[in-house]
């Protein structure tokens, strides 16, 4: 599935991995069902991830919940805590761009990639997100044997500062940066330790 990350070109990147093992690959398979559906519940990851993080809500491209699982054109609306965007009216957007699933023995895998774009609701095609969108978040599960894992892969991350305000570039800015730095690899080590996360 790691092919299907897009090449990191330029600005900054982060790579985060939790794993899991399990004594028996039967148990490993029974995680794995609890994990994808944390996965696919993209409203409850801020439950998954501790409080204080950023909270997501998988919408349509009219701006209305979807309680379903992600489909390629959805949209995940991103509030992040502190510090919220005044060019989404307080929310950044992403577009779910690519969804791959892969099952054979002993290995199973899902993969979901989305990139920055503006917020659907809004009559203009502004950015509504701290990255530009020649950023990408890639998002792995997976299972080998025993053994289940799940990643973040930030790509080609650069503060979106097009055609904005003022006060919106450095917002962007400061996020950006302070993601780039250490802010979201904390945010994505304490997503990928709740979707892991075995509770018996």
């Amino acid at each position: 599935m790691k092919e299907h990350i897009p090449q990191q070109q330029e600005g900054g990147y982060n790579d985060t991995v939790s794993t899991i093992n399990f004594d028996t690959e039967h148990k490993a398979i029974q995680h794995f069902e609890v994990v994808k559906k944390r996965f696919f519940d993209v409203n409850s990851w801020e439950l998954f991830a501790g409080e204080e993080k950023a909270s997501f809500s998988l919408q349509d491209s009219f701006g209305n919940l979807l309680l379903e699982n992600p489909e390629v054109g959805d949209y995940f609306r991103i509030k992040i805590p502190g510090l919220h965007n005044p060019t989404g009216d307080g929310f950044d957007w992403v577009i779910v761009e690519e969804i791959k699933m892969d099952e054979q023995p002993h290995f199973e895998s899902v993969y979901v990639r989305v990139r920055p774009t503006s917020d659907p609701t809004k009559p203009n095609d502004k950015v509504s997100h701290f990255f530009d969108s020649k950023a990408t978040s890639n998002f792995l599960i997976q299972r080998k044997l025993t053994e289940i894992s799940a990643e973040v892969h930030g790509r080609n991350e650069e503060p979106n500062t097009e055609n904005l305000s003022l006060l919106e570039k450095a917002r962007n800015f400061l996020v950006a940066v302070g993601g780039m730095v250490a802010g979201s690899k904390f945010q994505w080590k304490s997503l990928t330790e709740g979707l892991i996360k075995n509770e018996e």
